[in-house]
């Protein structure tokens, strides 16, 4: 088990750093071609990550950690929760940006997926491991 929580951490540490790359390319062409600095902040909260929306997340997973640390008896401290917690709030936020995006039926239904149901159950497997 502790095999999985360990592929479950690299992993989204690993997806984070490969959409903070990816996010700072686009960023970097959209200057280049003459966008304002307001148009990439646009940019990013309209098709990457926003800032609330990874704020959100981690503050989701956190207590989803800090909830299975009270069942099983040891609550992880903040500075050890969090460096865990913000990549899956970046990579949760990005799936929540690109799925109301492109699925803009359902937004309410995607945006809690993946900013409270997804981060509330990871948060609490990578504690409970």
């Amino acid at each position: 088990m502790d095999l999985v929580a360990d592929v479950l951490r690299w992993g989204f540490v690993g997806g984070a750093a490969l959409l903070l790359g990816a996010f700072a390319v686009a960023a970097v062409r959209e200057r280049r071609s003459g966008a304002a600095h307001g148009e990439l902040a646009d940019l990013m909260e309209r098709e990457w990550f926003s800032a609330g929306k990874v704020f959100f997340a981690v503050l989701v997973g956190l207590a989803g950690s800090w909830a299975a640390a009270y069942v099983g008896g040891t609550r992880s401290g903040l500075s050890e929760s969090v460096p865990v917690l913000f990549p899956l709030g970046v990579v949760a936020a990005f799936a929540a940006c690109r799925w109301t995006a492109v699925d803009d039926r359902h937004p309410l239904r995607v945006t809690i997926v993946a900013l409270v149901a997804a981060p509330l159950a990871l948060g609490t497997v990578m504690t409970g491991w």
